[in-house]
């Protein structure tokens, strides 16, 4: 068995993220440039750039190729990947659990916001979120302290 990988996707590309925190010192990091599932998700040409780019930027190996056929070639021992969102990458990072090992790593909190937060408009969310928001911990010690 090889060793563990930390499997990056466009939700969360950047070195701070905590997946690159709660995987073993020295574990790679890769990028699936899936065509197929790229296409499925309907970016745009200018999207696609952006992930490119910001790709380049950090310490990762972008493997073109299909997403399960990749990993099964790869064969990690575990797959660090950062908690998802978007539901075509939920869809394809529990196909790929259904095979490997996969730890879900967590995002930081970005704002903590009591009670809920109406997401429908973005001002009204933002005026709940601004007071926290880019704090450690979202401001939630703070605001339970």
């Amino acid at each position: 068995m090889n060793a563990p990988l930390i499997w990056l996707h466009e939700e969360a590309l950047r070195i701070t993220h905590p997946v690159f925190r709660a995987a073993p010192v020295d574990t790679k990091a890769i990028y699936i440039w899936d065509d197929t599932f790229l296409r499925r998700a309907n970016y745009s040409l200018k999207r696609l750039v952006f992930i490119y780019e910001t790709l380049c930027e950090l310490p990762v190996d972008i493997i073109q190729g299909d997403t399960m056929s990749v990993i099964c070639e790869l064969k990690p021992s575990e797959l660090c990947v950062p908690a998802a969102h978007n539901p075509l990458l939920i869809e394809r990072i529990s196909r790929v659990a259904s095979a490997f090992k996969v730890t879900h790593v967590a995002d930081d909190v970005f704002a903590y916001i009591e009670g809920t937060a109406d997401t429908k408009r973005f001002f009204q969310y933002w005026n709940k979120a601004e007071k926290t928001a880019f704090h450690y911990n979202g401001g939630a010690d703070a605001q339970r302290g």
